[in-house]
């Protein structure tokens, strides 16, 4: 499902950095009619980045976390309110003139790659950055799979996700859901972008 050339990858697996030629992708690579953009994701650290051209604000500049991004990270959680972030996973972060405006975290548990999470600051919600983000890591780690807050559902529909059982959820992952304040009117769904 992925609208960004695999040829760009040059290493995506377990642990290392991922690196991507640069290259213009549109809005409508990312799907611009996009819903809410804060859900489950998180991304690699790695190499170079890719543009896109946005609809009247400029470019964004997709690129792989570094330590100099924790605290615009960490705040972009926070407004999101999806608790504190572990140590786990690989980042990386869409820039939108020179700040960062959200980030995606991947995290691989039992051989599958977890968005855990996806989060777009709330100005630059609704512009396709979280569908940019989950189309940029799909392409280069394949299957993804998350829970979804429940509000969020039709956005991920929208991109081509759709629902699975808990069973196949890790249970690394599914034990986020244990004790978060949200849980009960959150109505967590697992999905996967296959």
């Amino acid at each position: 499902m992925g609208h960004l050339s695999a040829a760009t990858t040059e290493a995506a697996d377990h642990g290392r950095n991922v690196s991507m030629a640069p290259r213009e992708a549109t809005l409508a690579d990312a799907g611009a009619d996009a819903e809410p953009d804060t859900e489950p994701a998180e991304a690699a650290r790695g190499g170079a980045m890719l543009r896109a051209a946005t609809a009247g604000d400029g470019a964004t500049a997709l690129r792989a976390a570094t330590p100099d991004d924790a605290a615009a990270i960490a705040a972009l959680a926070a407004e999101a309110s999806v608790g504190a972030l572990s140590d786990r996973g690989r980042s990386f972060v869409a820039e939108r003139h020179g700040t960062v405006a959200g980030f995606i975290r991947l995290v691989e548990a039992e051989g599958c790659w977890y968005v855990n999470p996806v989060v777009v600051a709330a100005e630059h919600r609704r512009t396709g950055l979280g569908a940019l983000l989950m189309h940029f890591a799909h392409e280069r780690f394949g299957e993804l799979r998350f829970v979804a807050r429940g509000y969020a559902v039709p956005f991920y529909e929208a991109l081509g996700c759709e629902k699975i059982g808990w069973d196949a959820i890790a249970p690394i992952i599914a034990t986020d859901c244990d004790g978060c304040e949200a849980a009960p009117t959150c109505r967590a769904t697992p999905m996967r972008m296959a």
